[in-house]
């Protein structure tokens, strides 16, 4: 068979299916590309309050944690599990977190993926000189860096611990959301009910200072008695003003908690009840429990594992890079050859010591922080834990102190069918027992408060309801 100089046999067609092969690699599982706009159709979208419907079967399915069953509806009343709830599905700032669970998924799906092989592939045409029985040279090569075997499962173990952590992370905000709605709902309902114990207050010292304004001017009081009942008169109206500031502020507090319009509208529930005291469980064992239950600490142990794995990675990288290759190439003489061939890096300067210790001091680093958070925790839950029992001290005092001045304001009350009232006495009274009511409302929020602290510190709802319902002027929900 006659054979043509300067041109490739028909056995070796490579060459000219390098193009469509090429073509093939680089088109094979591809993804396309979709555009997300984001503009204000799409934010009036995304905030926008879905139906009773749709949160219904959200609420089942958005949370990572557990909250206590409860039912959605608009004719029920809000309470805390009910704001908590919503507020897991309404809440903006969740949808951003718990994207994070879709970045660090990729990052895990990167970490097991090898790299490409690399194809080489080179001719040479005879262009001049001796060209008889020559041929076009051409070479095809194929090559793989094996290290990357080496690190790949640390790597892979690191990202997976990072998945993890991660979705703590997520659940840990998601808590803090939940809490943060609930302790909304009770800061709401006592300020509902600080201003019905303040309208009522106005509502008596005004009647109080109209009929000393009506004996003073027959000269059976004096300007003293007077003044007192004015003074008590415009203090229950400055305690209107600020309890109605109160209430709109807890309002719009309760709204941000739960993702809705700072104008939004909350009916509360009958049944939501502020604590009057409350069974503390044994702080030493929620101290030796809260590295099992605080859903941080959990995020930050998962933290450390996946440093631990890329520290174990940074460490296996001093393995030298080694790449193997298979060649195909014939010369112009038209002589086929077959070869294999190794490269390697000699670890003579860069030993990735560098990464190495960067990995070493983030580890520590990771550590100490641990450390640092576990001793935040058990701090907190004593801080919580001491609050509580103060407060249930203050709460207890603070009833004895309320019926004493209920009694007094009474007793002086009844001077008026015998026309001996003081009316300046009264006035004081009244206003010491209103006062009185409304600062044992504040303590019962107090109280409510710190359970929830004390919730968030030990990382579960260990406090215990109510032992007791108290009465309609009391906040709270007994769960």
């Amino acid at each position: 068979m006659k054979k043509t100089p300067g041109k490739l046999p028909s056995a070796y067609p490579f060459p000219r299916l390098l193009p469509l092969l090429l073509t093939l690699l680089l088109t094979t599982g591809c993804q396309s590309y979709h555009s997300k706009p984001l503009n204000s159709r799409t934010v009036a979208q995304a905030l926008a309050t879905p139906s009773w419907h749709k949160l219904r079967v959200a609420v089942q399915a958005t949370s990572l944690i557990q909250l206590p069953k409860t039912m959605l509806s608009p004719s029920q009343g809000l309470t805390p599990n009910r704001a908590a709830a919503l507020a897991l599905i309404l809440n903006p700032s969740l949808r951003a977190f718990r994207d994070l669970h879709g970045e660090a998924s990729a990052q895990l799906l990167q970490a097991g993926i090898l790299t490409n092989p690399q194809l080489s592939a080179d001719t040479n045409f005879v262009t001049g000189g001796f060209r008889t029985n020559t041929f076009n040279a051409y070479g095809v090569g194929v090559s793989w860096n094996i290290r990357q075997l080496i690190d790949r499962q640390a790597r892979i173990s690191a990202a997976r611990y990072q998945v993890k952590q991660v979705d703590l992370v997520v659940a840990w905000r998601e808590w803090q959301i939940a809490q943060a709605a609930r302790l909304a709902v009770y800061a709401m309902a006592a300020a509902k009910t600080q201003l019905r114990e303040a309208l009522r207050s106005q509502s008596e010292l005004g009647k109080v200072y109209t009929v000393a304004r009506r004996a003073s001017k027959l000269g059976l009081v004096t300007l003293f008695d007077l003044g007192l009942a004015l003074h008590a008169s415009q203090q229950a109206q400055a305690l209107v003003l600020a309890s109605q500031q109160s209430l709109a502020e807890s309002q719009v507090a309760l709204a941000q908690a739960m993702g809705l319009p700072a104008g939004t509208t909350f009916t509360l529930s009958p049944s939501v009840r502020l604590p009057v005291t409350c069974r503390l469980p044994s702080v030493v064992l929620l101290e030796k429990k809260v590295e099992r239950r605080r859903l941080d600490l959990l995020a930050l142990h998962m933290g450390y594992q996946s440093q631990q794995e890329r520290l174990r990675a940074a460490v296996l990288r001093q393995f030298p890079k080694v790449g193997i290759g298979f060649v195909q190439a014939s010369d112009a003489n038209n002589v086929h050859t077959t070869g294999f061939g190794v490269t390697i890096n000699l670890p003579i300067f860069d030993r990735n010591q560098g990464r190495i210790a960067q990995a070493r001091a983030t580890r520590q680093a990771i550590y100490d922080d641990y450390i640092a958070r576990v001793f935040d925790a058990r701090a907190d839950i004593g801080a919580a834990a001491v609050n509580i029992r103060a407060l249930r001290r203050r709460i207890s005092q603070a009833q004895s102190g309320a019926r004493q001045y209920k009694l007094l304001a009474q007793r002086e009350r009844r001077g008026l069918r015998t026309r001996n009232l003081d009316i300046g006495v009264y006035a004081a009274a009244v206003a010491q027992a209103e006062q009185a009511r409304i600062q044992l409302v504040k303590l019962r929020y107090q109280l409510a408060r710190n359970l929830i602290a004390l919730e968030l510190a030990s990382g579960d709802a260990l406090a215990k309801p109510p032992m007791r319902p108290v009465a309609a002027a009391a906040y709270g929900e007994t769960r």
